[in-house]
């Protein structure tokens, strides 16, 4: 009997030390199986200094984020960002060096410009958006969550004094920033409205861009316009899809592009990544030794001090000229003469 009452205590004591684990610290968001569009993700995380005196974020490729807790805080954010397809991301909890709890989360970031992503996989995951009114009482302990982000297109004067900075500002931590998101005008183009690709989650953020973006872009960008008014159109320009390219926040290659442009255009173009092109075996009436133009790895002739490229001879926006091409005139080999003489 006393056996029984021996295992009993130490059933209900195990069981109490197990539902202090498990409350040691609560993720608000993300939430699990969440799929983002972007490759950003904040996590906001409720503890005390009682529970946890550490927190650490730890990725599925070997990128570790340290938070530490203090006596003053309730919650705590920390954005990391995702690799593409499917991310495994374990949130532990540790006290006087001693881990007291693990919870996980898998997430999803659906990019189809890298490799690796599953689009039926994709679809075991949700879009979900955080910036809701009921959402923002967590983080009004901390931040003013009134909407002080010019719309007027005049830049703030002190950055770090937006609403948006604190949470957001690794996401201008690259080479090239577009203006809007140097400056912090975040609701020039995050105005909570929805486009034709994304009406129905239309109020599911007080902060969701329209989809298409292109006639968000045309009030900066006047040649947006042109493009889609151009005889032959690029699908992305066509579709008003701008972003599908261009990362509208920042990037570390030049335009802003999400590849540089040669990988960007073999994405989709495949069957061109041989980096040979134009004319496969025979080149004005001889037989090349390389088995064809090349499209990189040279110096471009008529744009000095860039390297050549696919956009060298076409403009990926749209054109006059058939294939998008470069040219003058009705004949392809127009083009040409961009860098050959006659």
């Amino acid at each position: 009997m006393k056996v029984i009452y021996i295992l009993f205590f130490l059933f209900v004591a195990l069981s109490g030390k197990a539902e202090d684990i498990s409350s040691s610290i609560k993720i608000i968001q993300p939430l699990d199986k969440t799929r983002y569009i972007g490759e950003n993700s904040t996590f906001v995380i409720d503890t005390s200094f009682e529970q946890a005196d550490k927190i650490v974020i730890e990725q599925d490729n070997n990128v570790t984020t340290t938070i530490e807790v203090n006596s003053t805080k309730k919650t705590y954010c920390k954005t990391v960002k995702l690799h593409t397809a499917q991310n495994t991301i374990s949130v532990s909890s540790y006290k006087n060096n001693k881990l007291v709890s693990t919870q996980q989360r898998d997430l999803y970031f659906l990019s189809e410009l890298f490799e690796g992503v599953d689009e039926d996989e994709a679809e075991d995951y949700d879009l979900r958006y955080y910036h809701r009114d009921e959402n923002e009482q967590k983080c009004k302990s901390c931040h003013n969550m009134t909407s002080n982000v010019p719309t007027n297109g005049e830049p703030f004067e002190d950055i770090t004094k937006t609403t948006c900075f604190e949470c957001h500002n690794s996401m201008i931590s690259t080479s090239n920033t577009h203006a809007p998101a140097a400056n912090w005008l975040c609701l020039d183009c995050h105005n909570g409205k929805a486009g034709e690709y994304n009406v129905q989650d239309e109020g599911a953020s007080k902060y969701l861009a329209p989809d298409p973006i292109s006639k968000t872009c045309a009030t900066c960008h006047d040649s947006v316009d042109e493009w889609e008014r151009t005889k032959y159109g690029h699908g992305p320009v066509n579709d008003g899809r701008c972003e599908r390219c261009h990362n509208p926040h920042g990037s570390d290659n030049e335009f802003f592009l999400r590849k540089n442009i040669w990988n960007l255009c073999v994405t989709c173009h495949a069957e061109k990544a041989s980096g040979k092109h134009v004319i496969p075996q025979i080149g004005f009436g001889r037989v090349t030794k390389s088995g064809g133009h090349p499209t990189k790895d040279r110096k471009d002739p008529a744009r000095p001090g860039r390297d050549f490229t696919c956009s060298s001879c076409h403009n990926p926006h749209g054109s006059s000229g058939i294939f998008l091409l470069r040219m003058k005139g009705s004949m392809a080999f127009g083009v040409c003469q961009r860098c050959h003489e006659k």
